[in-house]
């Protein structure tokens, strides 16, 4: 008993001296976005949705960042969904003050979904059908600067409910 205790003594001493310089980094300011896009998902055929949303990113490290979204995807036939996500990113190149900057994401969260299906077999009725499940998405971005703190990012997600996401983020770097 005491040799583990003395090993769990001795890495919560260690991962607390590698945490010191990993928090005095600088850090980039937060973020906040607003996203339009195009989302697919796959029935007997692809229904697409116009997406419009937006969210928040905040820096836990120099290149990682978490934060919420929220995003209201519009079909035909009065389809609708409604996400909420939580969203991690991770910055390939460290953003500081680079024109460019690509980046990993993923999230996961909400999704409820409203449209009009058939009525059953011989109806030609359509009724409201309303559903609650997870989503969850992950893709490829680039930050492109516009200026100190507006910037636009392009994005690419592929994941499951909706299955594909085409997006582009415009955001404002906070002070």
């Amino acid at each position: 008993m005491k040799g583990r205790f003395g090993m769990v003594l001795s890495i919560a001493a260690l991962l607390c001296g590698v945490t010191d310089p990993v928090l005095a980094q600088d850090k980039p300011r937060p973020i906040v976005e607003a996203v339009v896009g195009r989302s697919g998902f796959i029935d007997e055929g692809w229904d697409y949705f116009g997406t419009f949303g937006g969210g928040v990113r905040v820096f836990v490290t120099p290149r990682l960042a978490v934060g919420p979204e929220v995003a209201y995807l519009r079909g035909e036939l009065d389809a609708s969904n409604l996400t909420v996500t939580a969203n991690v990113t991770f910055d390939f190149l460290r953003d500081d003050g680079r024109r460019i900057v690509p980046y990993l994401v993923a999230g996961g969260g909400y999704l409820r979904q409203k449209t009009l299906v058939g009525g059953g077999p011989g109806s030609t009725a359509l009724v409201p059908f309303t559903s609650s499940e997870g989503t969850m998405s992950a893709g490829i971005g680039a930050r492109i600067a516009l200026g100190s703190s507006l910037f636009v990012a392009p994005e690419v997600r592929l994941g499951w409910e909706p299955e594909s996401r085409i997006a582009v983020t415009i955001g404002v770097r906070l002070r």
